[in-house]
């Protein structure tokens, strides 16, 4: 008897319950939402390099290599997603690359290869209905802040091809 009146009403059955559910529904409406801020930080970021890229235009051969290098490295540092360490680590090996490239093809393939598997990683994105990848991105933002990144790239090696 003691017991039943120290126990409050809603910690039995229905109230717990409802409770649980509630709990549950705020957790996935915040996850969803950090997924999607993630991703439209991750597309700032990528719009802010591809102007950057633009300032890259008036230099040539290994000039042109380092200041993409370093748009790449300033793209990865400015990622700040925990969750997305593949996809900074993927920039940042092609700007290692770019940095050691001595001609253009060398400085077309690191571009070339960190392409592909950031847009490999887009393509799980979108074959799982937008969801995300460990350690690359994606979620309720259904890959934007991945496609932004993809298109830094491919504007990296349009400059390279035509000012190598």
């Amino acid at each position: 008897m003691i017991l039943r009146i120290l126990k409050p009403r809603f910690l039995s059955g229905p109230y717990v319950r409802a409770l649980l559910v509630a709990t549950l529904a705020m957790t996935a409406a915040l996850l969803g939402s950090r997924d999607a801020l993630a991703s439209a930080a991750m597309a700032a970021a990528a719009e802010s390099a591809n102007g950057a890229l633009s300032g890259c235009a008036s230099s040539n051969g290994k000039a042109l290599y380092d200041c993409v290098a370093n748009v790449l490295d300033n793209l990865a540092n400015n990622i700040t997603d925990r969750d997305v360490g593949e996809t900074r680590s993927a920039l940042q090996t092609a700007a290692s690359k770019l940095r050691a490239a001595v001609n253009k093809a060398q400085a077309l393939s690191a571009i070339s290869q960190c392409r592909a598997l950031i847009a490999g990683a887009l393509a799980k994105v979108r074959a799982i209905g937008g969801g995300h990848v460990p350690g690359w991105g994606g979620g309720s933002g259904r890959g934007v802040g991945l496609e932004a990144v993809v298109s830094v790239l491919s504007h990296a090696a349009k400059l390279i091809q035509t000012k190598g």
